[in-house]
């Protein structure tokens, strides 16, 4: 079961998604902050707010998911992403994986198959 204190960070333009996640993901134990865009999560980022995670969907306004990827990762190299996305197959799931990305996640997903690649980014065998 993940602990309590690990804070995870949900960029995702669709309210109802980011409800969704943040509901579900807190009722597993993290505590989630989400923001709408990855121009808000990356400000919460540079602010100073401290997250062992961020999941982000590929597809925003104002800056996408790719974006927020390299600058999440510039600002702490070691930084883990998963990135979520309707759309994609294997060449956009290696190029993203290549800037970093720790998984890539295909809509629809089921709830328990993100909980298992979160659980496994932040507890690596």
């Amino acid at each position: 079961m993940p602990g309590t204190k690990r804070r995870l960070l949900v960029a995702e333009d669709n309210s109802e998604m980011r409800e969704l996640l943040r509901r579900t993901l807190s009722r597993e134990g993290y505590h989630v902050d989400t923001a709408a865009h990855g121009a808000d999560a990356l400000e919460l980022l540079r602010a100073g707010a401290c997250y062992d995670l961020l999941i982000s969907d590929v597809r925003m306004p104002e800056m996408d998911g790719e974006e927020l990827l390299k600058a999440a990762r510039s600002l702490k190299p070691d930084f883990k992403v998963i990135l979520v996305t309707s759309f994609g197959g294997p060449d956009d799931s290696q190029r993203l994986r290549g800037l970093g990305a720790i998984d890539f996640v295909l809509k629809p997903f089921k709830i328990p198959d993100l909980l298992d690649v979160i659980e496994k980014a932040l507890n690596p065998a």
